[in-house]
């Protein structure tokens, strides 16, 4: 084998180890992004049972405030990517949390005001007042 030969083996070796690491490091960026935002989303939709829970505890004045944290809580988009895997699951938590909270209002008040929960806030809020 002569000297050239050595040498393009060496850079190609060189350029496969440099590749790999470039690869390995993408992979190793891309698992702790995941693992942020399945954080991020555990969070969440923590955070929208621990509403709904307290708001079916409590008189409707105060059920409409954890409506509204629901509601407002981190929309899609800002936490999670809009539209993604996690995104989805985060926001049919929130839906969950928001219809359950709708439904109990509705027994406790004995009115309804429909699905819209911005719109149960808005009345609900002159009624506080």
């Amino acid at each position: 084998m002569t000297a050239n030969t050595y040498r393009r083996g060496f850079w190609l070796l060189l350029f496969f180890a440099l590749a790999m690491v470039g690869a390995t490091a993408e992979v190793t960026y891309d698992h702790a992004w995941l693992s942020i935002q399945a954080s991020f989303a555990n969070e969440q939709t923590e955070t929208f049972d621990e509403m709904r829970a307290k708001a079916v505890q409590s008189h409707p004045e105060n059920a409409v405030k954890y409506l509204e944290y629901v509601v407002d809580y981190y929309p899609s988009g800002t936490k999670q990517v809009q539209g993604s895997r996690l995104d989805h699951i985060v926001e049919r938590a929130r839906q969950n949390a928001i219809r359950e909270i709708l439904a109990y209002l509705r027994v406790k008040t004995g009115i309804d005001l429909g699905d819209d929960p911005q719109r149960w806030i808005d009345e609900l809020k002159k009624t506080d007042k």
